[in-house]
């Protein structure tokens, strides 16, 4: 990659990429979004239109906002976990502790995610709903 005073330039636009430096490489050179579009948009179900979200996530025409069902789930099925006393697969057994957890994780987890493979989530719920099921273990 060029040296940090020089932007190197996106393989598909030509234009600099700036804001996603660190990720230049996972994404072959490219903008997020020209490499969606490149490699994913089309190929997640064929016609696709480029104007309409192709539903893989973190594609750039998902509609914004809170996905309310996914986070409400998570939220219940976590409860659920306590239906008969603090479980036995959770670390931390104290709202506090778990809140902190929550909290360490979302501050670090980036290296989650590219240990996945693939960078953080485009949505803010996914990566919200991931937070709360790793901070059950997370240290």
């Amino acid at each position: 990659m060029p040296p940090a005073s020089q932007d190197p330039s996106c393989r598909r636009c030509g234009r600099p990429v700036r804001l996603e430096r660190e990720r230049y490489e996972v994404f072959e050179g490219m903008h997020y979004v020209c490499f969606h579009y490149e490699f994913e948009h089309d190929s997640s179900r064929s016609n696709a239109d480029p104007d309409e979200d192709c539903g893989v996530p973190g594609c750039p025409l998902e509609p914004d906002g809170v996905d309310a069902p996914m986070l409400i789930a998570a939220v219940r099925e976590l409860a659920a976990d306590w239906a008969g006393g603090p479980p036995t697969t959770w670390e931390h057994h104290s709202l506090p502790a778990y809140l902190e957890a929550l909290a360490a994780w979302l501050e670090n987890n980036e290296r989650h995610y590219t240990n996945l493979g693939h960078g953080m989530p485009r949505n803010a719920t996914e990566a919200v709903v991931d937070g709360l099921r790793a901070a059950t273990v997370y240290e």
